[in-house]
């Protein structure tokens, strides 16, 4: 529901083992954004260089990894760029994050003429939207971030606090988003690991349909692509490490679950995620991968190098039972991959879009295979209480009468739209060797989740 994957965009997929730069290594880092040729990796990492911020303006930057003969610069305002070594002198003088004024009135004047400009804390908020919508983002963000370092602490993670502003775009019209960086369709906001902010969208189709809901899934999807800047900038998380996916994305998720009403909170670290409850109740409903194939859908989630909607909810479901159960093993998971400098952490992707490797790690500090892992998964995740997020929209059921081998049986489920009925229809024939002549369908629809549910428990008795 957030995105359909947005590895162009965050530059995180993958892990490793192996903990040390990569020292030696010949890397082309243009796919990651950087227009430079490739070379090989240098240890200078933390020098300070005078360069020129994207304005032209003089400043002191400080050195992230060097690739060939050029250094990858982190500028005071949080933007990494490439610059060429014999235009980047080191320099004794210290390196000091932009002054969130003064960089919030030069983004105003150079980047977005006749948005408004507002700094709090640790942010910088550059918008043209509703005040009510930016004054919404800002409390959620800045309300979270107190309690994401406080958690990390609590992983023994070594955090600090940003040395950089956290810079915040938001547009008012997907028209506009798009024209400051086009992104793939459904995205709403996302992080951006080279320039470090945040950028999202106001006005969207579902607001007019649905206003509160189209609230809840923005405020959810601005916590979870704040926790990506949040962690990035406080030593969590180092930028362009290269940490396997279902963790990257599952942390966010399980750091990021808000609330909505007369207040916008965050909730706090790892309480239920309605929306991804969600999304797991309906492929727990029409999948067959659970008893066809036990270890597949694990497998699939802990090796992906890309996730779809389903794998962010799947990797949410992961980590939270990881972080609740697991505990011990989750922090040493967590450490060993805060060890990841620049540039860490790559290892080849298969045919089949996938990094089997990241499979050794997690057995390492997990002790357990896919198989196990679902085993465990799926009655823990049915224990977790969550509310539909799409309570109050139309629901179908589908009632099936048939004669079995104990006489005439009836079976009975409420769905969230006619395609997932089908499915689970389509399964459970399967599932009971039937033919379609063998059977009575009903499908009905009803206005809410409540009144369906209690028509189908009310036919079953």
């Amino acid at each position: 529901m957030i995105r359909l994957h947005k590895t162009l965009l965050i530059l995180l997929s993958t892990a490793s083992i192996v903990v040390a730069q990569p020292v030696g290594k010949l890397l082309d880092l243009r796919s990651y954004g950087f227009n430079i040729p490739p070379g090989t990796v240098v240890s200078t990492r933390g020098q300070h260089v005078a360069t020129v911020n994207e304005f032209g303006n003089p400043v002191i930057g400080k050195v992230h990894v060097t690739l060939g003969d050029y250094h990858i610069v982190l500028l005071p305002d949080g933007q990494l760029v490439g610059r060429a070594i014999s235009e980047a002198p080191v320099s004794d003088e210290p390196f000091v994050g932009a002054d969130k004024g003064q960089l919030g009135k030069m983004l105003q004047q150079q980047l977005f003429a006749g948005f408004q400009v507002r700094k709090s804390g640790r942010y910088v908020y550059v918008y043209n939207t509703s005040e009510a919508f930016a004054q919404s983002t800002s409390q959620i963000l800045e309300k979270m971030a107190p309690g994401i370092i406080g958690y990390m602490k609590n992983l023994d993670v070594q955090v600090h606090e940003p040395e950089v502003p956290l810079v915040v775009v938001m547009f008012r019209t997907e028209a506009e988003f798009q024209r400051y960086r086009e992104t793939p369709p459904g995205i709403v906001a996302y992080y951006h690991t080279l320039t470090n902010r945040v950028v999202m969208y106001e006005e969207s189709k579902l607001s007019e349909i649905k206003p509160e809901l189209a609230i809840k899934q923005k405020i959810n999807t601005i916590a979870h692509e704040g926790v990506h800047q949040l962690l990035h900038n406080i030593g969590a998380q180092t930028r362009t490490s290269q940490w396997p996916m279902w963790i990257t994305e599952g942390i966010a998720e399980y750091l990021s679950p808000t609330s909505t009403g007369q207040y916008m909170r965050w909730k706090g670290a790892g309480t239920v995620n309605d929306f991804r409850m969600f999304e797991l109740e309906q492929f727990v409903k029409t999948t067959e991968l659970l008893g066809k194939s036990p270890g597949k859908w694990m497998q699939d989630v802990i090796t992906a190098y890309r996730l779809d909607s389903q794998g962010y909810a799947s990797a949410w479901v992961l980590t939270h039972y990881l972080a609740k159960v697991r505990q011990t093993q989750f922090k040493g998971y967590i450490q060993e991959l805060q060890t990841l400098g620049p540039l860490d952490g790559g290892f080849r992707v298969s045919a089949d879009g996938t990094i089997p490797r990241h499979l050794d790690l997690f057995a390492k500090h997990f002790q357990l295979q896919p198989k196990e892992v679902e085993a465990k998964l799926v009655p823990y995740l049915n224990k977790l209480p969550y509310k539909d997020p799409f309570i109050d929209w139309p629901h179908v059921t589908v009632l099936m009468r048939f004669r079995g081998p104990r006489g005439v049986q009836m079976l009975g489920n409420v769905f969230h739209n006619d395609e997932i009925a089908d499915q689970w229809l389509s399964r459970t024939i399967d599932q009971y060797d039937l033919e379609r002549s063998q059977i009575q369908v009903q499908k009905k629809v009803f206005p809410t989740r409540i009144l369906a549910e209690r028509y189908v428990r009310g036919s079953l008795k």
